[in-house]
């Protein structure tokens, strides 16, 4: 099985690390990841600058760039220009911090593994939900990458169709987990505020803030299952089109 695995925290991340060395067990694992910190770049392209893959030594990996770009960026190059074994799978993460609900539309994490799916193949996002910001001393970071090694494997050897999974693991020991469940896409807002600052030269910045705001559906979204205590594995498609309003629309466009 070959392997391409990206993120969105960084190639020195501790969670792509983790992730890479689980992975290596199923078969060779390429890495292409953002040479610093993207997370929240969503799926955005580098189209204003020239991308720079530098080689990263990386002992689990047959090979590893660190990329001066978006994840999307990482995926695209590696892909279609670093490597040249054809790719079984696609994995993005771990992670530091959930993914979860509409966290799916920001996330560079997600888009790194949407992007995999875009050419072809399987493709997963793997968070941590209970890691800090910042702190990579909090999060199930090992039993996220087993859980991601037993659906890599189901994905590409268990007969499985083709699609891209976000999973999700809170607590930061396995005792904290109760199992995993196949979810929805929850709902999840943020309540923003924006601190407003003056830097020394007198000009305005301002540092986003905010509280997640979770609304229930039917019990069955990440949202909820991650709040419960289980791991969640969500199945997602890039189509967006509301296919009940398209058809109403359609009717009535005489």
């Amino acid at each position: 099985m070959n392997i391409l695995v990206t993120n969105d925290d960084g190639i020195n991340a501790p969670g792509l690390h983790i992730l890479v060395k689980e992975l290596a067990k199923l078969g060779n694992v390429y890495v292409s990841a953002p040479l610093y910190n993207k997370s929240g770049a969503g799926h955005s392209l580098t189209v204003s600058a020239p991308l720079r893959a530098n080689k990263y030594d990386m002992p689990e990996a047959i090979a590893a760039w660190a990329v001066e770009g978006t994840p999307a960026d990482c995926v695209k190059l590696g892909a279609e220009q670093l490597i040249s074994a054809s790719l079984d799978i696609i994995v993005s993460g771990i992670n530091n911090g959930a993914n979860l609900g509409t966290d799916v539309i920001y996330s560079g994490t997600v888009a790194g593994a949407m992007e995999g799916y875009f050419h072809g193949v399987p493709a997963i996002a793997v968070s941590v939900s209970n890691a800090k910001r910042h702190d990579n001393t909090n999060g199930n970071y090992q039993l996220a990458a087993e859980i991601t090694r037993e659906y890599a494997d189901k994905l590409v050897n268990g007969g499985w169709p083709r699609t891209l999974l976000n999973i999700n693991v809170p607590g930061n020991e396995p005792s904290d987990v109760k199992g995993v469940k196949l979810t929805s896409m929850g709902w999840r807002w943020y309540d923003i505020a924006y601190d407003h600052r003056v830097d020394p030269s007198g000009r305005d910045y301002y540092w986003i803030q905010g509280n997640p705001m979770d609304k229930a559906k039917d019990g069955n979204t990440d949202v909820e299952a991650v709040a419960e205590g289980y791991a969640s594995v969500n199945p997602l498609d890039y189509d967006m089109t509301n296919y009940p309003l398209l058809e109403q629309l359609r009717a009535m466009d005489h």
